[in-house]
């Protein structure tokens, strides 16, 4: 007998946890008879705009370039002219 382990990442505001892992039960349950399968929730990470952000890019590849959600600067830059 071998073990799988694999994770899976579930982002969004609120979420009914014990639903998640019911889903993900029955889904093995139907779609792999035979094997013994265990589903457990394993933590809630709260994430910040940027730790989000970073997370998005680093695992779905969308850059906040693409999302059109970076940071805009409230500081104004301008460059000193010679008198």
């Amino acid at each position: 007998m071998k073990k799988f382990t694999f994770t899976v990442d579930l982002v969004d505001n609120e979420l009914n946890i014990n639903k998640v892992v019911e889903s993900i039960q029955k889904e093995l349950d139907e779609n792999f008879a035979g094997s013994f399968a265990s589903v457990k929730a394993a933590g809630i990470k709260q994430f910040s705009e940027q730790g989000f952000k970073v997370w998005r890019a680093r695992t779905q590849g969308v850059t906040v370039k693409q999302a059109g959600d970076a940071h805009v600067s409230k500081v104004l830059v301008t460059k000193a002219t010679p008198e």
